[in-house]
């Protein structure tokens, strides 16, 4: 509670109330910060500025949120689709836990978290440490984009160019330009030839460049870049302008697995896919479900494919086996209705219900009766699982007349809370309100009356 006291004294008084502003507005832009962080995980620097999520402050205390600003850090922001290092900025007085890396106006680079214990004062010495293995698999996914952006244009053609991308330390994505989807012996071709030169163990060499000699490399351009640029080439494979982090060697990425590729835009593809650990948690994942999947049909993953087989086949012809009985069902609830049929203008007309039938069975009754009827037209109207279907039919003289099963569905299904349509000889709807049934059973006479010449 002390250094809570002592914290709030020592605050500033900058608060700020405008609507579009932030805390990181009120920062003096001419206070930059230094990354580091390309051969070292762990530094000493000075605190040059502390935040709250709303003020400048001179000092933060346990359990505050806030905003570390240091000279130089091994911490990489986010930019350039590679997510921030995790870590901890740690003095003689206190821990703050790095949740987030962000770039600020002016060249500052800001650690966003929370304090874990203690105090950190503007003008303390601190130790920033990142988290090595986050560092460390998000190298692995960043360093296999560029391998990944090769091998698409080496599959796929020259056109290929990088429409964003992202990396952390789980997975990788990969946003590209191409016309059409990758068919799967494209997407095999491209993952083998990432495989390919993972295990040639490529040496990851980065060079500072002038742009112009950056060009002559045959470096990939995507972005806008100053007159210095970062060039981080893969053996003679892939050469990229990239100001990330990377691998010292592809060998260092282990194992790459495309898990998906998807279509974003017009004429942009993108590819997600996994490396190292995250391959190999693919795998197990993939591994347990086969053996809980083989367990639920009683055999081996060796087996499973036969096994599936045989279990479609034998449900393939027991669902042909229950639509059968099915329909005899309905035709046997329904009884002879042929006494029900109405002459309209000349037409017939057999408007009837059959309650417990489903959709399928409903026009499979309709397609009977119509054969019983001979030309004219059918309506049939049944309550099933607390829902109405309604299946209109007309026949080929009875349509010449002017019968038509769409607009004579639309005119009945409003009376039982629903819509739908059809063409002209067949055509169905749902509804919501099943007290509505006999009215709109009812009501097809008056609607095919209209229709008749």
């Amino acid at each position: 509670e002390e250094q809570r006291t002592k914290a709030r004294e020592a605050r500033a008084v900058t608060n700020y109330m405008g609507a579009d502003a932030t805390v990181y507005d009120e920062i003096d832009t001419s206070i930059t910060s230094e990354f580091v962080g390309y051969d070292r995980l762990v530094h000493e620097s000075k605190i040059t500025v502390l935040t709250t999520e709303r003020e400048i402050v001179e000092a933060l205390s346990d359990g505050d949120m806030g905003t570390v600003i240091v000279e130089q850090t091994p911490f990489y922001a986010t930019m350039g689709g590679q997510c921030a290092d995790h870590g901890f900025i740690t003095t003689k007085d206190g821990k703050f836990q790095v949740e987030d890396v962000i770039k600020l106006r002016g060249g500052g680079i800001g650690h966003v978290g929370k304090m874990v214990s203690g105090m950190l004062k503007t003008g303390d010495v601190a130790t920033l440490e990142v988290e090595e293995k986050r560092r460390s698999l998000t190298r692995r996914n960043h360093s296999a984009t560029h391998l990944l952006q090769r091998a698409l244009r080496e599959v796929l053609g020259t056109h290929v160019e990088q429409h964003g991308s992202y990396v952390d330390d789980k997975r990788l994505r990969f946003d590209f330009s191409h016309f059409a989807a990758m068919t799967p012996e494209e997407i095999a071709k491209t993952e083998a030839l990432v495989n390919e030169k993972i295990a040639e163990a490529l040496p990851v060499e980065t060079k500072i460049m002038s742009l112009d000699e950056a060009k002559k490399t045959g470096a990939l351009f995507g972005e806008k870049y100053g007159e210095s640029v970062r060039v981080v080439s893969m053996g003679d494979f892939s050469t990229e302008l990239c100001a990330g982090t990377h691998v010292d060697n592809t060998s260092n990425i282990s194992a790459f697995k495309i898990v998906s590729e998807s279509g974003v835009a017009a004429g942009v593809r993108r590819i997600e896919a996994l490396t190292s650990e995250g391959v190999f948690h693919y795998y197990d994942t993939l591994e347990d479900t086969l053996e809980q999947a083989s367990k639920l049909v009683k055999t081996n993953p060796q087996g499973l494919v036969e096994k599936l087989e045989h279990l479609m086949a034998e449900m393939k012809a027991l669902q042909s086996e229950n639509e059968s009985l099915k329909s005899k069902a309905a035709k046997e609830a329904l009884g002879d209705v042929m006494d029900q049929v109405e002459e309209v203008k000349g037409t017939k007309l057999l408007a009837v219900r059959a309650d417990g039938v489903d959709m399928n069975g409903l026009r499979d009754l309709g397609d009977q009766l119509k054969e019983k009827l001979g030309e004219g037209v059918i309506v049939l109207a049944s309550e099933c699982d607390g829902r109405v279907n309604l299946v209109a039919m007309a026949t080929d003289v009875a349509m010449k007349s002017g019968a038509h099963a769409g607009n004579l569905i639309k005119a009945i299904a409003k009376t039982v809370g629903g819509g739908g349509g059809g063409r002209p000889n067949m055509a169905q709807a749902g509804g919501k309100n099943p007290a509505g049934i006999a009215d709109a059973l009812a009501q097809a006479k008056s609607a095919l009356e209209e229709q008749l010449k």
